[in-house]
C-alpha cells in the first residue's frame, strides 16, 4: 500500500509546492521516489577505505528505487498525455534496510562493507534528522506497481543496480 506524502513528517514543502502546481492550470504529473539506491554513492570514500557506513535508518525498511526507473517513468510522463494529473509513489521491487543494502554492496564487491549503527538523532546532521525520523518510522516502507505498470517491466533491483555502479564504490575519485 503507498503512504502519500501528506507534509506532516517530512516534504511539507514538497506537498506545498505540489498544490501550486495543481493549482496552476497546466499539465503536471508529480513523481514520488522515496529513497534512491544512488544514495549509497556518498559513502563511497568509506567503502574504498573499508571503514564501517554510518546507519542512520536504524532498522526500517524502504522502498529503494533505481533513479533510472525514476528517470524512465518522468519520461513516459513528458511525452504523451496520460499521466497528467497523477500522483504516483514510485517504488524499486523490494523493501531493504540499510544492512541489507550493505550486504548486497556486499556481495557485488565481494569484500566486507560493515555498518555501524547511529541510534539517537542527535547524531544525525540537523538537516537530515526529520528525513531520518521519518524513515525510522516507516515512512518508505511501502511498495508499489508504478513503476512497472507505466513501463510495462519490473522495477530494477538494488542489487542490479549495486552491480551496475560497482566500479564507484572500487576506484576512488581522482
Amino acid at each position: 500500500m503507498a503512504r502519500r506524502s501528506t507534509g506532516a513528517t517530512v516534504g511539507a514543502w514538497h506537498v506545498e509546492a505540489e498544490r501550486a502546481i495543481e493549482a496552476g492550470g497546466f499539465a503536471w504529473t508529480v513523481l514520488r521516489p522515496p529513497s534512491f539506491a544512488s544514495n549509497l554513492l556518498r559513502f563511497a570514500p568509506l567503502i574504498q577505505a573499508g571503514e564501517p557506513l554510518p546507519n542512520l535508518a536504524g532498522d526500517s525498511r524502504q522502498a529503494v528505487i533505481d533513479p533510472r526507473d525514476v528517470a524512465a517513468v518522468a519520461v513516459a510522463a513528458l511525452t504523451g498525455d496520460a499521466h497528467d494529473g497523477r500522483r504516483y509513489d514510485l517504488s524499486g521491487p523490494e523493501l531493504l534496510t540499510f544492512a541489507d543494502q550493505a550486504a548486497i554492496l556486499e556481495g557485488v564487491l565481494a569484500r566486507p562493507v560493515d555498518v555501524t549503527d547511529v541510534p539517537t538523532l542527535d547524531q544525525v546532521p540537523a538537516a537530515m534528522a526529520t528525513g531520518v525520523a521519518w524513515a525510522r518510522a516507516g515512512g518508505a516502507a511501502y511498495l508499489t506497481d508504478h513503476v512497472p505498470r507505466i513501463l510495462g517491466r519490473p522495477a530494477g533491483t538494488f542489487e542490479q543496480w549495486a552491480h551496475d555502479h560497482r566500479e564507484a564504490f572500487t576506484n576512488p575519485r581522482e
